[in-house]
């Protein structure tokens, strides 16, 4: 087996459907009162109308965190944390999606 999708739940389905084509230019699959799917090559992150909101981080691989960290922002997105270096050998940032979800921009970091 392999992972395929994850659901996030949503408080308010359209605003966040909007962030994700706005901001990282994904629009959805399927869009209906009830559920988002989003494809992100062969997995999706479905986002579900419901009471409450999840609390989920979607990690992003990029070949420059810096670059791609400018466009995001540049389309709205929200600061948590501009790219640093982590102790785990990747450059990292970390911006405010809809909802509960936070957005991680992840490029690993070349050993010497």
């Amino acid at each position: 087996m392999k992972v395929s999708h994850v659901h996030c739940r949503v408080r308010d389905l359209q605003a966040a459907a909007r962030w994700f084509e706005q901001v990282l230019q994904v629009v959805p699959v399927v869009h209906n009162e009830r559920m988002a799917w989003l494809g992100f090559g062969e997995f999706g992150v479905l986002l579900d109308a419901a009471p409450t909101n999840s609390v989920v981080t979607l990690g992003f691989d990029s070949e420059d965190c810096d670059a791609d960290y400018r466009i995001v922002t540049g389309r709205g997105a929200e600061t948590i944390e501009a790219p640093q270096d982590r102790p785990w050998g990747a450059r990292a940032a970390y911006l405010k999606g809809p909802g509960g979800l936070t957005v991680e921009i992840e490029q690993l970091l070349k050993r010497i």
